[in-house]
């Protein structure tokens, strides 16, 4: 648990490197549910579970809360955001505006930099199986997690801001939390094989109305999906080993 005098250095200088992978491996636990909506995260344990020093430890934990994977509170420490439906759907509206005005952006401006780049992300994620076969069944294939994101960012590269695909990727790590926690499976995504291609069809094709009905319906049919699960889980142990 989490004491109210467990705080960390500030003013120190943190070499980036540890700094970096120190957030790097804290943002792939929480956005794979290795913690639970609500969860503390006491500074002491997390220094000894990837055995890191205090400094670039709050480092990483300062830079997730800007992101929102991470809340802050005043005396009382670091923790998981207590998400729930009604954040899954402000989210998921959020995610789907964005989008929406990134991907009619980079359409705009296609020229053939951002056609070839989204050719490759697509055919990279095309040629690779969503699942693997483990000693617990299906789970999902971390190569084609990695293609997945790759391909939305590719969609929404062109539209010449910065700040705009940052903050969409910041959302779909946000979503691939709810979609992890809520151990969404192969079971559930039958009939939506052809989302992916659809999508780049129509973006490729600079059809800009048709790519942004898309990108809204896989949004948000995902998101719906998520909460049916969310609503019929029951509660996870808090940290996995």
């Amino acid at each position: 648990m989490l004491e109210p005098d467990d705080s960390l250095p500030a003013g120190r200088i943190v070499p980036a490197t540890l700094a970096s992978q120190t957030y790097e491996r804290l943002r792939r636990d929480i956005v794979d549910a290795h913690y639970a909506p609500g969860q503390k995260l006491g500074t002491r344990q997390l220094s000894e579970r990837y055995d890191v020093g205090l400094a670039p430890l709050r480092e990483a934990l300062t830079r997730l809360s800007r992101e929102g994977l991470v809340v802050q509170h005043d005396r009382r420490g670091f923790a998981v955001p207590n998400f729930g439906g009604a954040h899954l759907e402000e989210l998921s509206r959020t995610r789907s505006w964005l989008n929406d005005i990134a991907l009619r952006a980079s359409i705009d401006y296609a020229d053939q930099t951002w056609v070839q780049g989204l050719v490759q992300a697509y055919h990279r994620l095309a040629r690779l199986d969503r699942y693997l076969k483990g000693k617990d069944g299906l789970r999902e294939n971390p190569e084609w997690e990695a293609a997945h994101r790759d391909f939305h960012t590719a969609l929404i590269a062109g539209c010449r801001s910065r700040w705009m695909i940052d903050y969409c990727n910041q959302m779909f790590e946000a979503s691939t939390y709810y979609r992890r926690y809520s151990r969404i499976t192969a079971e559930h995504r039958k009939g939506r094989e052809n989302e992916h291609e659809k999508l780049f069809q129509a973006a490729v094709s600079l059809q800009a109305d048709e790519a942004a009905r898309l990108m809204r319906k896989h949004v948000m049919e995902t998101a719906q999906r998520v909460q049916e699960r969310l609503l019929t889980e029951s509660a996870r142990p808090g940290l996995r080993s």
